[in-house]
């Protein structure tokens, strides 16, 4: 009986539609994400929070991730030194990503310039 160890909850297997014809919220939010191109909503809540252990505390306070879609991490930098240092390192924060949440979503990493560094 593998199928019922499927994230029961409330009685009910993710994307299982209950009695009325309902689906669960959570459920029809991943799949509108995943048409727009984006990761599961669970990486994009945890990347904020993780983001020093990717790029660095020095990096992390300069920088923040702001949007991922379709394999490309946008990441906003306070100037033009950090936007290249994001640059330089695009590849170790390709390896990180994948390392820290086993996901292989990020295809390429850009920066741009936003002077405010408000989280």
């Amino acid at each position: 009986m593998g199928h019922e160890r499927n994230h029961r909850r409330n009685g009910k297997v993710d994307g299982e539609v209950d009695d009325l014809g309902l689906t669960r919220l959570s459920d029809s939010l991943e799949r509108f994400v995943g048409h727009l191109g984006a990761p599961p909503i669970n990486i994009l809540s945890q990347l904020h929070d993780r983001w020093p252990e990717l790029v660095g505390p020095g990096l992390a306070a300069a920088t923040r991730p702001v949007e991922l879609l379709n394999g490309v991490l946008t990441v906003a930098c306070t100037d033009a030194a950090w936007a290249s240092q994001i640059g330089w390192m695009e590849a170790q924060i390709i390896r990180r990503f994948e390392a820290t949440f086993g996901s292989e979503t990020v295809q390429r990493v850009q920066a741009r310039i936003d002077g405010s560094k408000g989280r």
